[in-house]
């Protein structure tokens, strides 16, 4: 299991192996799959799986009930919670048991009874065995921002929460090995850590022809799903899509984007929070409280791969994809503006290097906090520190070489950031020129030039 993944797993087993009953919710992405992870945990313990579907309360407790007649369990046709829970454990006797319901915001929304109804039977029935809920969702919205207010004092119950992540580069390499490391970034910039969507992608053909093949095609399931994850998540979706497309040309700060689409500013603001509320659209904050007045403020991008491909090359020219052959389109929309779409994934995958070498020991100090400089004229890529004020900072260069020039302007931008860097690392997938390989040879400690064959051994 990916290391990620792996800790997820310990935050379960955590609370499993203390003997006591509880309740965790678990949470993430749509796109994220936890079946492998719930798998792993329940598995060779007892346990009882439901998937809730969008009904009324009434038939959500005859489907549950169903479910359980077909095991030879006999319960009334329409049962209450507190019967469904009984027939859950009437096979285990004093055994521990794992109640694992899938989507269960499906209930919570129609029940005002389900939890008060958990509550009440793990005061009375989990003093007798270890009872543990696992409850899933995939509304991210809902749970960070709604759950608790819709639970009231019955959220008290709830003894933890873990939100799945987006899984790293390492991860995605480890799934496609024989793809190439090129490849390997440029389906990482589309696809990102959701792990659901890897599957649609196949390692033995080249990006082009995945994209081709697996997005471009109107008949295929990428096609259609950053719509589907928009249309799925929000209302107004004619107000969004002209949010997120304006923001794919580049378009990134609250009051351009108000002169741009027209909406009022009390409206995108909203809009953008309800972006940010889905992780489709993040904030970019700067690093440090220093150089403030030499900072990018109120700067959005879009976070989600798939959403920010596809309302940035596919979205604007659909009319010509209708009208032409997938491999055309590519190389006329797409192909030319991937080097300076890649240069965000890129960035994400050289701060995972960072963390890494900081992993093996290979880093010169320990990392406390880290982020980014959005400058109004310039930006530093990764800034990393320690709780004693060492600094460390980089900037990456996808399919160009780096130069002195790019060396001498991140220390212009360093200083209009005051910020000042013990260790610089530069990151190239097309190599460094005479100057910078010289400077790193005779200041090794002090500049690092992380080149195309350590980022595909890294």
């Amino acid at each position: 299991m990916e290391e990620t993944r792996q800790k997820d797993l310990d935050f379960l087993n955590r609370y499993y192996e203390s003997g006591i009953s509880n309740v965790l919710v678990v949470y993430g992405h749509r796109n994220i799959e936890d079946r492998e992870l719930v798998e792993k945990f329940i598995e060779n313990r007892r346990n009882v799986y439901y998937l809730a579907r969008s009904a009324s309360d009434k038939e959500q407790r005859f489907l549950w009930g169903n479910d359980i007649r077909k095991k030879g369990i006999d319960i009334a046709e329409y049962p209450t919670y507190t019967e469904i829970f009984d027939a859950c454990i009437s096979t285990v006797g004093r055994n521990p048991i794992i109640i694992v319901v899938r989507n269960f915001e499906h209930i919570v929304k129609m029940s005002d009874s389900f939890m008060a109804e958990v509550s009440e039977f793990l005061t009375v029935k989990g003093k007798e065995r270890q009872i543990l809920f696992i409850l899933e969702s995939h509304d991210i919205n809902w749970v960070e921002n709604t759950m608790v207010a819709t639970l009231g004092k019955n959220a008290g119950v709830i003894a933890g929460c873990r939100k799945l992540k987006p899984l790293s580069f390492s991860e995605i390499r480890a799934y496609f090995p024989t793809m190439s490391y090129k490849d390997a970034v440029m389906a990482y910039s589309v696809l990102g850590g959701r792990t659901r969507l890897w599957k649609y992608f196949d390692e033995k053909l080249s990006f082009k022809e995945n994209i081709c093949k697996n997005l471009l095609n109107d008949n295929s399931f990428l096609y259609g799903e950053a719509i589907r994850l928009t249309e799925q998540n929000l209302r107004e979706t004619a107000v969004y899509h002209t949010l997120l497309a304006e923001m794919a040309r580049g378009v990134n700060k609250l009051n351009d984007l108000y002169h741009v689409t027209g909406f009022s500013r009390a409206k995108i603001s909203v809009y953008l929070k309800t972006l940010i509320h889905h992780d489709f659209v993040y904030k970019a904050d700067s690093f440090g409280s220093a150089g403030r007045e030499n900072v990018m403020k109120g700067v959005y991008k879009i976070c989600d791969p798939m959403v920010l491909f596809f309302f940035k090359f596919v979205y604007p020219n659909q009319t010509d994809l209708m009208l032409m052959p997938n491999e055309k389109f590519y190389d006329i929309f797409i192909s030319a503006g991937m080097q300076d779409y890649l240069h965000v994934p890129f960035k994400a995958i050289c701060r995972e290097y960072i963390f890494k070498l900081e992993e093996r020991g290979q880093f010169p100090f320990e990392i406390s906090e880290d982020g980014e400089w959005n400058g109004k004229e310039g930006d530093i890529d990764i800034i990393v520190q320690s709780d004693t004020g060492d600094t460390a900072l980089g900037m990456c260069f996808w399919g160009r070489q780096a130069t002195h020039a790019d060396y001498v302007k991140l220390h212009s931008d360093a200083r209009k950031a005051r910020l000042e860097g013990d260790v610089i690392y530069l990151f190239s997938t097309g190599g460094f020129d005479a100057w910078l390989t010289d400077a790193a040879m005779k200041s090794s400690e002090s500049l690092k030039l992380i080149g195309i064959d350590e980022l595909t051994n890294g």
